[in-house]
């Protein structure tokens, strides 16, 4: 068979020049990535030009014997990923030849390069080339020729029409990147990469005109191969980011590329380089970019609206990243006790040494929210200070979504100034439309204020940006707006896996319609489900021998034992917060069910006093039903601004 042997470490034909040695691929001495297993499968083919590679050779070349995978599939992807490298085509190859059995690469070699000589030379065990098989790469080569001079033409006309060159017609609306990955070698530097991920999320979502799933749900492919097929699926996307990054003391690398989900197609990849304290600026660049090729259209107005980068002390990101990283993984299965307070030391960091990092500021008022809503500080203290931190940040970056988002959540939960915090959470959306947060909280502002229709709407778009960590939220303003069977279809077949979450929201549903007997029995399920047998055994001969007024006396004495013992439960709309306590909306629920207003009230009151976010859904949960003819529940809506 022809070898082809080099004068160096590099092979050249065409416009493309291969380095064997850094596997890189250039054209015009701009390069084009390939992933290691792809460039190794073109390695082959250059040593072995002109003859047929077979499947089975280069599954014994690449793949170990004691690997088990999809090994056609597997082959096929790279196989495709290089003929997008060269922009060749299968129909009509320039470079590479599909055969029935294998591979051949058929382009002629460049004399006039310093290009690597050819010799013949016959492998042990195959026979030298016959006339037919000469015949046959003299054919090959001539159209490898016409293709060449077609594309040009091609080429040519598209130039007049002012396309660019490697601008795929693709029609991507929706896109998601994928969680990059860390090149250094070192594991404790993953929050780095992760965070980066993150900010590519949040720079990419600036871009009105593309749907961008956030970096919660993107999050459970890190360290994954699962198929691009598989992420198209789950995330309804269509296109997908995948990329590295390397960092060596103040210096970054970020390697970006554009896959066509549908087709698992490499339509665009480069490399970034540059300073930690210039960060912001390759974030920006990757960005645009990006939405460049997937041809997003960004009004000149809307330009003029991104927030723009500025310079950052490294050390004063590492630390802001970082101290998300902590903030993100609370909500997550991975979470840790401390991890709320060491995502506060994280931020205090960035700030000590950047006192102007207006992101920093941002997290510190979402920490210092959390802390108040919560109840694990005085919600006075914890909200004042939120609010401190969000206009601090607003102060300096005056379009910065997240710190909109935290101060339109205290003047919601806390001020109950309704207009004031819509006013914040459309000024953060026109900033940043695509941050799933505040259309979250949008979705529950709209719910409380009786405004159900676009609740869900904001649900909706919520969960189209964030299926994954927002998938709760449409079945949540179903829930409030009291469309119970389009709910619990929801809920369905979010909690497929979680048969006791099904059981609680059945029981609820039966509550808001009197279907006592059917509460009593959704909640046995779920007790059961979740372990506490002798709960659901008492609760069973309560009800028994009291009905349905002797199951909630059993539950209320639970209730008051469970308080003072300081264990956690929780109310019907209750969250699950790291220092546990009785909810006081849980006695709340209790009382109005036994019809015990005035112990009801009481609970109301004090919460009031402490303005407890919790209020905020008087009207909506149905578990206060009974309580709405009452004069003082009346007022109390009143006192907070909601409608009756």
């Amino acid at each position: 068979m022809d070898k082809v042997t080099q004068t160096g470490k590099s092979i050249h034909f065409g416009p493309y020049d291969i380095d064997l040695v850094g596997q890189e691929v250039r054209k015009g001495g701009i390069r084009i990535r390939l992933q290691p297993k792809p460039f190794q499968i073109l390695a082959i083919l250059l040593e072995h030009a002109g003859t047929t590679v077979s499947r089975d050779e280069l599954k014994k070349a690449l793949w170990d014997p004691d690997t088990f995978v999809d090994f056609d599939h597997g082959l096929n992807a790279a196989i495709n990923k290089i003929r997008v490298a060269l922009n060749d085509v299968a129909d009509t190859p320039r470079f590479i030849e599909t055969l029935p059995n294998g591979y051949r690469f058929i382009a002629p070699f460049n004399a006039q390069l310093p290009s690597p000589r050819v010799e013949n030379s016959i492998s042990p065990g195959r026979k030298p080339e016959t006339e037919k098989s000469q015949w046959w790469k003299l054919r090959s080569t001539a159209v490898a020729i016409v293709a060449i001079c077609l594309l040009a033409a091609s080429l040519a006309a598209f130039s007049q029409r002012g396309h660019l060159f490697g601008l795929l017609p693709i029609n991507i609306k929706s896109i998601a990147v994928l969680p990059l990955r860390n090149l250094s070698g070192d594991s404790s530097q993953d929050y780095f990469s992760d965070s980066m991920t993150d900010e590519l999320i949040t720079q990419l979502a600036k871009t009105s005109s593309l749907r961008v799933v956030s970096s919660a749900s993107v999050m459970q492919y890190k360290n994954t191969n699962r198929p691009v097929a598989d992420i198209e699926r789950d995330l309804k996307v269509d296109a997908l980011v995948e990329g590295s990054v390397l960092r060596s003391g103040d210096k970054v690398r970020i390697t970006a590329q554009l896959i066509d989900a549908a087709t698992d197609r490499h339509i665009w990849a480069e490399d970034y380089q540059g300073e930690m304290g210039d960060i912001l600026f390759l974030e920006n660049n990757i960005a645009s970019a990006i939405a460049t090729r997937v041809q997003a259209n960004i009004a000149f107005s809307e330009l003029s609206k991104r927030s723009q980068p500025h310079p950052v002390d490294p050390r004063a990101y590492d630390a802001y990243i970082e101290g998300r990283s902590y903030w993100f993984r609370r909500n997550t299965h991975a979470a840790k006790p401390n991890d709320l307070e060491k995502s506060a030391e994280k931020f205090r960091l960035a700030l000590q040494y950047d006192p102007n990092y207006a992101l920093a500021y941002a997290g510190m008022g979402d920490y210092y929210g959390l802390q108040a809503g919560y109840a694990i500080i005085p919600p006075a203290d914890g909200w004042k200070l939120s609010e401190e931190a969000s206009r601090k940040a607003l102060s300096i970056d005056a379009s910065l979504a997240e710190a909109h988002c935290a101060l339109a959540t205290k003047l919601m939960l806390y001020d109950w100034n309704w207009t004031g915090a819509e006013r914040e959470i459309r000024l953060g959306l026109q900033s940043d439309p695509q941050y799933s947060e505040l259309h979250h909280v949008y979705s529950l502002l709209l719910s409380y204020t009786g405004r159900f229709d676009e609740s869900i709407a904001e649900a909706h778009i919520a969960e189209d940006i964030d299926p994954l960590s927002q998938d709760t939220i449409v079945q949540r303003a179903l829930k409030f707006s009291r469309r119970y069977d389009l709910f619990l279809q929801e809920v369905d077949k979010t909690f497929a896996k979680d048969p006791a979450r099904i059981h609680q929201e059945r029981a609820l549903v039966a509550k808001a319609r009197k279907e006592f007997a059917r509460e009593v029995e959704e909640t046995d399920q779920l007790l059961r489900l979740r372990g506490c047998i002798p709960c659901a055994e008492r609760l069973a001969r309560a009800y028994a021998n009291g009905g349905y007024r002797g199951w909630l006396e059993e539950r209320l004495s639970d209730l008051k034992k469970r308080s003072g013992s300081g264990l956690l439960i929780h109310s019907s709309e209750g969250v699950r917060i790291e220092q546990g306590y009785v909810s006081p909306f849980a006695f709340v629920e209790i009382y109005a069910d036994m019809g015990n207003s005035d112990m009801a009230m009481q609970y109301l009151e004090a919460a009031y006093r402490e303005h407890t976010a919790e209020l905020v859904r008087l009207q909506v949960n149905p578990a206060y039903d009974n309580l709405h003819t009452d004069p003082r529940f009346q007022n109390l809506v009143r006192r907070i601004g909601l409608p009756q």
